[in-house]
């Protein structure tokens, strides 16, 4: 009853409409908390551990980058730090071409919604993937909400959710304190579906309007299928997500 329904934002209808030069504005405006979280620790330490790098690598694929500017937003944040060009295409490379369907099985990942960011593979010490209400200590969520310039009160609302375990509805409570909204009017169950829904509130439902005149109706029905809201722990996940994700890890395993 927890599985993913909805859509799995495998099929790049905005492909090569965002440039590597919008990725720091798009961050600010309209990524979730933890795909922000990402973004900021990436610009930080130019790396990210495995699973860092396949929940923000299949984001970045699922807003629309191609293979080609993957591969050149991951080597060239990579070699600012400790892996020179030679080591980045030996190590690191692939396993980008994989993602896109070009390698192995040629299997067209799909971006992790956010059950799955919430139920698998929970982040240890050095990562930076997850999710932020899932998964971090309360007062480091409130720090990270306080540099985000979320207001007290607004802070208050979302950390009362957390306690409660509604994680999707404090990130829902995070949009609409982010963009000024009182209420977003879906429920929100996927990362990328929080950046779609960003930039059509942010540029007037222009800019990524045939999408949702294309699959709006379906997300809407599904929504109602999905038990997001429950105050359990989620048990189960997407069959073929799982799938997916043991052939993908073989090729993040490398730090």
């Amino acid at each position: 009853s927890h599985s993913y329904v909805g859509p799995d934002y495998s099929i790049q209808k905005n492909t090569g409409k965002i440039s590597l030069e919008q990725i720091d504005a798009l961050c600010v405006k309209s990524f979730p908390l933890c795909m922000r979280q990402l973004h900021r620790a990436l610009r930080d330490s130019h790396h990210l551990r495995h699973g860092g790098r396949m929940q923000y690598g299949l984001f970045l694929k699922g807003i629309g980058l191609t293979l080609e500017q993957a591969l050149e937003f991951w080597k060239k944040e990579f070699i600012r730090g400790k892996v020179d060009a030679d080591k980045f295409d030996k190590g690191y490379a692939y396993s980008i071409r994989h993602n896109y369907g070009k390698e192995g099985k040629r299997t067209d990942y799909t971006p992790y919604s956010c059950m799955k960011i919430i139920m698998s593979n929970p982040p240890s010490q050095g990562d930076f993937h997850g999710c932020p209400f899932r998964h971090s200590d309360p007062e480091l969520l409130k720090q990270k909400l306080q540099s985000n310039k979320i207001p007290p009160s607004g802070i208050t609302q979302i950390l009362e959710l957390v306690k409660g375990m509604h994680y999707q509805l404090a990130c829902q409570k995070y949009f609409e304190l982010t963009h000024d909204v009182d209420d977003i009017g879906f429920s929100l169950n996927h990362p990328n579906q929080y950046f779609t829904e960003s930039q059509k509130l942010l540029n007037g439902g222009r800019e990524l309007k045939k999408e949702f005149n294309n699959s709006g109706n379906f997300q809407q029905k599904n929504n109602s299928q999905e038990s997001i809201n429950s105050s359990s722990t989620p048990t189960s996940s997407n069959a073929k997500a799982d799938t997916e994700l043991e052939g993908l890890e073989a090729y993040f395993t490398e730090d």
